[in-house]
């Protein structure tokens, strides 16, 4: 039987696959094991195997730094490790973050930092193709901070939320679904051995919430996962040389609950990795006794199934405290190809980017992180057919650059000429900002940049009033900004024409005054839709014809009620992202811009929330 091809970047191997051709080996998808600490020393080795060929791991490469009792994950094409302990013992911790593509073998170069929080034990709680997350560790203290990096970039770890408890060694190997991350607790600072696990939601952060409890409490498991399955293997009860334990459970990670016992190790360990595809799970070397003695042993076992692991193969080198993650990691494989009518929405109690392709309907899927964060509020964004630049937000004058073609984490930009929220935000080539707020005032500023290259905004010119949470949109020629908030909710659409800097020009009226209502385009229209009226939330979607001047005509309706969500568009077709009515709202709607009618479902947002958006294909673009 052809192994699975799941997680494999080369299309002829896929193919190999396919029809049954004889297989390349090294054309497998990898598998790396990380640092550790050998019989007698610390290692900076990086090992690799391949889950779908049953042969010894070989060496890979090298950490930047030897070190042990390290975490690590990764995308399908990329390997992660952070944290440890250097060979100076408990006194020499390390806040280093590694990383190398799976594809080519050789030395492992610096990502970024972890948090000041720098620890040994540190675990992987979950990753998706995109967010990476650790939790827990022993600083000189244990502590309860969960960060995470974004994986398609480098840069230092940002602040994820909190566990219910401090603590440390839990488990190492990830358990998780491509949305939910879930981790053993381990030991909490009163050095109680717990058997709790708790979870998180990898697109939203936030603190982690109880999923249920291990069979047994140990510490320094390991674990892996299928699709469905979430299987912890091994540990130690109080970390003493007679207390390994080889006892394996199972939980199903779509619901919550308690675990289940599957089977047992081929020996009683710790301190070992764990790796896993969508049908097996690999539980890699450890340590038989308290430390000292390390094993080069790798079990196996079917996920699917219940029963006792059997042998794999062995380490190149056994060690013990190692990381490890596999390009085959079932929470992998939901990542689909970028589409070329993408939308981007980032939400504003996160830095976090989900993605839409607008031709087609669905749910939003994970795409990246932007540089900074601006909490409550609104993002201004501005867009050319490749580049996205999200800018501004609370006490923010901060402009980040994503690129549509790749997932990751956005970059800076430039700089708003001032700091402000609820900005509104379109353009080609030219990218512009309308208005928004300063502490409690509410100003006209309308700034511009060039998309093309990174630099600091330059002033455009002036509405015809100070006006926050004005909605904008556009084709090549003219950005209107259609009402907004001043002394009270405005009815008014102004326009500008992009070649040429300079004041609002006054261009008709909507049928009512809004505020935080969200605009988009076809090249010859501009819709603008919800928002809030006077005292409540609207649903109101109207329409002007973007070339010559007049007041708005109704158009139809969104499915619900709500303002400050996140509106973008192709050729064709409108879509409205999130948003605030009664709640947060994670509602997709779409409509057809150069007919009229309602709204109709399109999918949902990763998480319920308001924030901004941005398309490669609205009519802004030629």
């Amino acid at each position: 039987m052809a192994p699975s091809y799941s997680g494999v970047w080369n299309i002829s191997t896929q193919y190999q696959y396919r029809t049954g051709w004889p297989v390349d080996i090294g054309l497998l998808p990898r598998s790396l094991i990380a640092g550790g600490s050998t019989n007698s020393a610390y290692s900076n080795q990086v090992q690799s195997i391949q889950i779908s060929n049953t042969a010894d791991a070989i060496d890979f490469g090298d950490l930047t730094v030897a070190r042990r009792l390290v975490a690590g994950g990764g995308s399908s094409t990329r390997f992660i490790t952070a944290g440890g302990e250097g060979s100076g013992g408990a006194s020499d911790r390390k806040d280093i973050i590694d990383y190398k593509e799976y594809s080519s073998s050789g030395n492992l170069s610096d990502f970024g930092d972890l948090l000041s929080t720098t620890s040994v034990y540190i675990n992987s709680i979950g990753n998706s193709n995109v967010r990476l997350i650790f939790s827990g560790g022993d600083a000189g203290g244990y502590h309860n901070v969960m960060q995470y990096v974004t994986i398609a970039s480098t840069g230092n770890a940002t602040d994820f939320g909190d566990l219910s408890v401090a603590s440390s060694a839990g488990q190492t190997g990830i358990v998780g679904t491509a949305t939910r991350g879930i981790s053993a607790i381990g030991i909490n600072s009163s050095y109680t051995v717990l058997n709790t696990i708790e979870y998180v939601t990898i697109a939203s952060t936030g603190n982690s919430t109880d999923f249920g409890d291990r069979t047994n409490a140990v510490i320094s498991a390991s674990g892996c996962a299928s699709s469905t399955r979430g299987v912890f293997m091994g540990g130690n009860t109080d970390g003493t040389a007679d207390d390994n334990v080889n006892v394996i459970d199972y939980i199903t990670m779509v619901s919550k609950g308690n675990a289940t016992d599957f089977g047992d190790l081929s020996q009683s360990t710790f301190r070992a990795g764990g790796i896993s595809n969508a049908t097996k799970g690999l539980y890699i070397g450890g340590s038989t006794d308290s430390g000292a003695t390390v094993t080069n042993t790798i079990d196996q076992i079917t996920i699917a199934s219940t029963g006792n692991a059997t042998d794999f193969a062995d380490l190149n080198a056994a060690t013990s405290g190692h990381s490890s993650a596999s390009a085959e990691f079932p929470a992998l494989e939901t990542q689909p190809s970028l589409p070329s009518a993408i939308a981007l929405f980032v939400d504003d109690v996160d830095t976090h980017i989900s993605s839409i392709d607008i031709t087609t309907l669905g749910n939003a899927i994970a795409f990246g992180d932007i540089s900074y964060t601006a909490i409550n509020g609104a993002y201004g964004g501005a867009s050319s057919a490749t580049r996205n630049c999200f800018g501004g937000g609370s006490s923010q004058d901060s402009i980040d650059l994503t690129i549509f073609a790749t997932r990751g984490k956005g970059t800076d930009f430039g700089n708003l000429t001032q700091a402000r929220t609820s900005v509104g935000g379109s353009g080609n080539g030219r990218g512009m900002y309308f208005g928004g707020q300063v502490g409690n005032d509410y100003v006209d500023v309308v700034d511009y940049m060039t998309i093309s290259s990174a630099g600091n905004a330059t002033d455009f010119g002036n509405l015809s009033e100070d006006t926050n949470g004005c909605a904008v949109s556009g084709n090549t020629t003219r950005i209107l900004a259609l009402g907004g908030r001043t002394s009270g909710y405005r009815n008014v659409i102004e326009y500008f024409t992009i070649s040429s800097t300079g004041n609002a020009t006054d261009f008709g009226d909507m049928s009512q005054g809004v505020g935080w209502a969200m605009a988009t385009s076809s090249s010859t229209r501009v819709t603008a839709a919800g928002g809030y009226a006077t005292s409540a939330y609207t649903n109101v979607i109207e329409y002007v014809t973007t070339a010559s001047t007049g007041n708005a005509t109704d158009f139809g309706d969104l499915t619900v009620a709500r303002g400050q969500g996140g509106c973008v568009s192709n050729s064709t077709r409108g879509v409205y992202m999130g948003g605030y009515g009664a709640a947060d709202d994670g509602t997709i709607d779409y409509w057809t811009i150069a007919s009229t009618g309602n709204a109709i479902d399109f999918g949902d947002l990763l998480a319920a929330t308001t924030g901004g958006a941005q398309s490669n294909g609205h009519g802004g673009i030629a």
